[in-house]
């Protein structure tokens, strides 16, 4: 049950070699906030990491470790107990209490208009009261096998700042957590500086100061890295690997990610304004014209080819290896011929003209993805335009149900089969479903079969509902998997460090060599 103290050996330790030394890390893009409420978006939990704790952490395998927790155990299937340490200080001086837990869970309910809400990871939890000073009681409303899990997202805020806005973290005024860094400035769009908490109950940054930089050009940021204006970058362009690997003076650290890229489509039955050519109906409604799209694509060309050998193809939301991967559905070959069949065996066999939009700042060489997987459904009379805009005008836009199609990714996330309700369950944030699903896509049947695999103690039970859920997502492709890609990094010689397929950047995990 994760009780094991020895285990905070596996958390991520600074260097103590840097002393009085600046570390510089590029970013390809910028986090959408600094209030570590406020968005599930993977650069929003690396930043909140450093100046934030939770209650548990995940170590390089994605098994629960203490963090603010100590201990926890289970109550039964009916929830989970924590029990905090006792040395742990705000850095207003506060002590963190079992109050502070429950003020921050109550606070990520109360968050408004986020992109990608954090009730996901705390869906199932029905209930949280502080038993004494340090001692918390998560009731949850079905058995939550991997409570301890999703409480890595989980960030621990002072309860006397619940009713503070996200100004108010960006300016520095609520940055008053117990993570191993102190808030010092945030520039929008240029950087955020970075000091080490002297407070921190854990072991202190080895650097003296630290700035996490925002460079959402590769080139530039690789040029940055090249002249010694930063030490560490994240998401080196796939065509630069090589070339830094082979160069004595940089070191390129990578994993294969639990991130899923995919196609979603709009499936309800009136067409959007992107697509053409219709007479008023939306081919998406029908599952074979689904499933000619996904058969289009070449997906083990475009991994080799415009990923550089950088992903691996998809057969599944889930990747091979993790819980919920379901080894018997391979990966579909490409076969435009049977692809055209269905075509017309839906009644459009003169294709359609529809738009695939994209975030132009977010996806491993998502542009050229997106015009690779255009040039293969205009083969099978599918005649598509690229939309690749900034993440945050593409988020706007596609929350506001503005796109027929859309290529995409998602994850890392605390419990990795978590993604497939996500992405493809009707629509019900209250219960945490469907938060990413902007399809239309609605299968009564599997959520139910999700709901029951989300409760499940059983592991082998729980695996096997797993199963007929990716099951049921091919047969009707719900979404359209194309790759998992491998999460990239590269430094100056004279770093290491610990890549993780969460695909999280953490400056306490950059150590002097």
């Amino acid at each position: 049950l994760g009780l094991a103290a020895a285990a905070l050996a596996a958390l991520p330790r600074a260097s103590r070699a840097q002393g009085g030394a600046m570390l510089r890390v590029a970013f390809d893009a910028e986090w959408t906030a600094l209030d570590p409420h406020f968005h599930s978006f993977p650069y929003n939990l690396s930043v909140a990491y450093h100046l934030f704790d939770a209650l548990t952490a995940h170590d390089a395998n994605q098994q629960a470790v203490p963090r603010l927790a100590r201990s926890w155990r289970a109550l039964g299937t009916e929830g989970w107990e924590f029990v905090l340490r006792d040395d742990v200080r705000f850095q207003d001086g506060s002590t963190v209490t079992a109050a502070d837990v429950v003020a921050s869970v109550a606070r990520i309910r109360a968050i408004r208009n986020s992109p990608g809400p954090l009730t996901t990871v705390i869906r199932p939890v029905s209930e949280v009261t502080a038993k004494d000073a340090h001692t918390v009681t998560v009731m949850t409303s079905v058995p939550t096998p991997a409570l301890p899990n999703l409480m890595t997202s989980v960030f621990i805020v002072p309860a006397r700042l619940a009713e503070a806005t996200g100004e108010d973290f960006a300016t520095g005024r609520a940055q008053t957590g117990s993570g191993p860094f102190k808030f010092v400035s945030y520039a929008r769009g240029d950087r955020l500086v970075l000091e080490p908490n002297p407070t921190h109950w854990g072991e202190k940054p080895g650097w003296a100061r630290t700035e996490l930089r925002i460079i959402p050009n590769a080139g530039a940021r690789e040029a940055a890295l090249l002249a010694g204006d930063v030490d560490f970058i994240v998401n080196p362009s796939t065509t630069s690997v090589e070339r830094l690997k082979a160069d004595p003076n940089f070191l390129v650290h990578q994993a294969i990610s639990t991130r899923i890229t995919y196609l979603q489509v709009h499936q309800g039955e009136t067409p959007k304004a992107d697509m053409g050519g219709t007479g008023g109906k939306n081919p998406f409604a029908d599952p074979r014209v689904r499933r000619a799209v996904s058969l289009a694509i070449p997906r083990q060309a475009i991994c080799e080819r415009i990923l550089d050998g950088l992903a691996v193809p998809a057969s599944q939301i889930i990747g091979p290896g993790q819980s919920g991967h379901d080894p018997s559905l391979a990966v579909e070959p490409p076969d435009p011929d049977q692809a055209r069949r269905l075509l017309a065996e839906a009644g459009w066999a003169q294709g359609f003209e529809v738009r695939l939009s994209t975030p132009s700042d977010r996806n491993m060489n998502g542009r050229r993805v997106a015009e690779a997987i255009a040039s293969a459904l205009t083969r099978i009379g599918i005649r598509v335009a690229v939309n690749a805009v900034p993440l945050n005008v593409w988020l706007a836009e596609w929350r506001r149900g503005e796109y027929s199609m859309v290529l995409h990714g998602a994850g890392p996330v605390p419990v990795t089969w978590t993604l497939v309700p996500q992405l493809v369950g009707t629509k019900d944030m209250a219960a945490g479903f469907g938060p990413s699903n902007e399809s239309h896509f609605s299968n009564p049947a599997l959520d139910a079969v999700m709901r029951e695999a989300l409760g499940e103690i059983d592991t082998g039970r729980r695996e096997a509902l797993l199963h007929r859920a990716a099951q049921t997502v091919r047969a009707e492709t719900a979404v359209i998997p194309l790759h998992h890609e491998a999460a990239i990094w590269a430094s100056r010689r004279g770093l290491t460090f610990a890549a993780r397929s969460d695909t999280l950047t953490y400056a306490t995990d950059i150590r002097s060599a």
